[in-house]
């Protein structure tokens, strides 16, 4: 790249802030973000799609609270277990 930038190291899903009230929190975490080095980035938004189902602690989803992600993408998936030639091989639990 022509570019100096700082970016993050390639991963999968990075938990940045749990669901807020606080505005001023989350515009500070959303100016804090790198943009990173992963070249999947359809797969990236499913694995982040995936922790946000399953980590609720983290997330911090009410109990009584209806749960709704939404993806908008102009990206293709790649096909099921191509992942095997990047070296990808442990499935999620």
């Amino acid at each position: 790249s022509d570019y100096n930038l700082d970016c993050m190291p390639p991963h999968g899903y990075i938990h940045v802030l749990s669901l807020t009230d606080n505005i001023a929190e989350f515009k500070n975490a959303v100016n804090k973000q790198k943009i990173s080095g992963n070249i999947d980035t359809p797969e990236g938004g499913f694995d982040a799609m995936l922790q946000a189902a399953v980590c609720q602690n983290h997330i911090g989803w009410r109990k009584e609270a209806k749960r709704l992600l939404l993806v908008m993408t102009d990206q293709t998936s790649h096909l099921a277990l191509d992942s095997k030639l990047a070296g990808i091989v442990i499935p999620h639990d």
